[in-house]
């Protein structure tokens, strides 16, 4: 991953997805959002969910995605985080219309809406803490 700050986005990732976590288990059932996943109560899927964060951070770092977001990095993780909803979207779709199995129930309102918040906070904050590289 040339011109990444490796360090500094390994932390910002990992902060990013526990913010997800926190936030889910912490606001659970808030006027019918969150409260979506098992958390630290189930420790493999909760490491998991922090390999996912990091790899799933991965684009937004690299030197051609970073650079081409505008604003400073919360601005740059918020539009990602959009993007990357929009594109769990996609796949779901793709995949409910082809049949699989795990796309077969379709997420509440509610659920959707979690997500979406979900998904701006581990965008949000992983850009806010993400430090690239600075030009030798």
């Amino acid at each position: 991953m040339r011109g990444v700050n490796l360090l500094s986005f390994i932390f910002a990732s990992q902060m990013g997805g526990y913010a997800m976590v926190l936030l889910d288990g912490v606001y659970a059932k808030w006027f019918g959002l969150f409260g979506l996943f098992p958390g630290l109560k189930d420790p493999a899927w909760f490491i998991h969910h922090q390999i996912d964060a990091t790899l799933f951070a991965i684009p937004l770092v690299l030197p051609v995605v970073w650079k081409r977001l505008p604003g400073p990095g919360l601005v740059k993780g918020l539009i990602y985080g959009v993007l990357w909803h929009i594109f769990v979207i996609v796949v779901s779709l793709i995949g409910a219309f082809g049949g699989a199995e795990w796309f077969q129930r379709p997420m509440s309102l509610n659920a959707q809406v979690s997500t979406f918040i979900l998904h701006l906070v581990w965008g949000g904050l992983t850009g806010f803490l993400y430090s690239p590289p600075e030009k030798a």
